[in-house]
């Protein structure tokens, strides 16, 4: 598997970067599997494909506070992101591993490993939810994807030491919750998993066995993704 260290600076840029890895190796299978480790110095919301705008954030405070809002491609809930939270991407060949073929499967090859990798004997990391990692009953990651014909694009988020009091400032109790959640609050619901970034970007390569040296997307496909979908004010306000 190929490993990328890559961020931008906005959300917006990040979030096209990630869709055209997807959709280089969409149109080009040989590319094969990578993992891309990036984060934001600024804080941002970003809103699931299929999130309603006027439900899952406080976009009024959002805009007086100049924090950007973008909506992923992928699907999932909403999420603050900024620093002291690390962010990977994958895109994976779901004919190399058909148990990525199906939602539940995809999550378990995933997060399985990834709970492994980052759990230490004091602190058990888990698989909680369906798209979830947690310390104890506490989540410490959320994850989404996005599917095309052959591969899948996953985006995860792992809280480090976030400021987490940013949450309920920013997003309201979610629409949908997993069983585990219990109605909680986000305070109550939310840790940090106290590691370093280069801990965690080394439990997230040897997690997933990404040791190739990755390369970026041509810069077309990211003008794409931008030009159809980013860029494009009704792409945030159509729900």
């Amino acid at each position: 598997m190929e490993y990328l260290n890559h961020s931008l600076p906005t959300l917006k840029d990040n979030l096209a970067l990630d869709e055209a890895l997807l959709l280089e190796r969409e149109e080009n299978p040989a590319r094969g599997n990578i993992l891309r480790v990036w984060k934001m110095d600024t804080l941002a919301v970003a809103m699931g494909s299929g999130g309603k705008i006027n439900e899952e954030l406080h976009y009024s405070i959002c805009r007086r506070e100049q924090v950007e809002v973008q909506r992923r491609s992928s699907g999932g809930g909403t999420v603050v992101v900024g620093p002291g939270c690390l962010l990977y991407t994958l895109v994976l060949d779901s004919e190399l591993d058909p148990g990525i073929g199906t939602i539940a499967g995809s999550y378990e090859r995933i997060l399985d490993p990834l709970a492994e990798a980052l759990s230490r004997p004091e602190r058990v990391v888990s698989r909680k939810g369906i798209s979830d990692l947690a310390l104890g009953e506490m989540k410490v990651s959320g994850s989404a994807q996005q599917r095309k014909r052959r591969f899948v694009l996953h985006h995860g988020t792992l809280l480090l030491n976030m400021d987490l009091s940013h949450l309920p400032r920013l997003l309201p109790q979610p629409p949908r919750q997993p069983d585990y959640r219990l109605d909680r609050d986000h305070s109550s619901f939310t840790t940090n998993l106290e590691l370093s970034e280069s801990e965690t970007i080394e439990a997230l390569t040897r997690a997933f066995k990404a040791s190739r040296e990755g390369k970026l997307p041509p810069a077309e496909l990211v003008d794409r993704s931008l030009q159809e979908r980013f860029n494009d004010p009704t792409w945030l306000i159509r729900r």
